[in-house]
């Protein structure tokens, strides 16, 4: 057992003991046992490939919310659903508008993506995007606040969003300090000439 993996542990311990719980549920959705074992193997694999996986505190409920999900989008995908599918769209059946506990866990792991990318860009770009973009001030706002021309403002804005976006193209945020030690590279290279 020593070879498993945290997450693995967490696996069998937290998620596995309701696996009953949850080809039952899904077979109740679909119809169909193939069918029903697909849609949960499907959450399986969704629930560890979240990050987060530590912070949910009942992954039994994380696991059927997503079969429901899962259910309801061949639902939704498919030309012809059987009438016997149709008595399965009962009202307490029906996906809950509010976002689940995957897209909550998901949100919050591309917001903790955006803060370490903000958190690598130069210090004005970093002060004047967070005035505009969190607190919602006008450039003019933000000038006044940093005694900054109105022109330096935005140019700091197109520069912050510019190293923003590119960074998070990525997908890790960490674009902005090899970009920025690049830059020191480059200097040094100029200087040494």
């Amino acid at each position: 057992m020593a070879w498993l993996r945290d997450i693995d542990r967490w696996f069998a311990a937290s998620v596995l003991p309701y696996a009953a719980n949850y080809r039952a549920y899904a077979r109740k959705l679909v119809g169909d046992e193939g069918d029903a074992e697909d849609l949960v193997q499907e959450a399986y694999a969704k629930v560890l490939g979240v990050a987060e996986w530590r912070r949910l505190e009942t992954p039994e409920r994380f696991v059927m919310t997503i079969i429901r999900n899962l259910a309801f989008e061949r639902f939704r995908r498919a030309k012809v659903v059987g009438i016997r599918q149709i008595g399965v769209l009962e009202m307490d059946a029906l996906p809950d508008p509010a976002p689940d506990a995957y897209a909550v866990t998901s949100a919050r792991q591309e917001l903790d993506l955006v803060l370490a990318a903000l958190e690598r860009l130069p210090v004005q770009c970093r002060k004047v995007l967070t005035l505009r973009k969190m607190h919602g001030l006008s450039p003019g706002q933000i000038a006044v606040r940093l005694n900054l021309s109105v022109s330096t403002v935005e140019k700091h804005l197109a520069k912050g969003l510019k190293l923003l976006t590119k960074a998070l193209a990525t997908g890790d945020g960490r674009s902005i300090g090899k970009r920025s030690s690049s830059w020191a590279n480059r200097a040094i290279k100029t200087e040494t000439r």
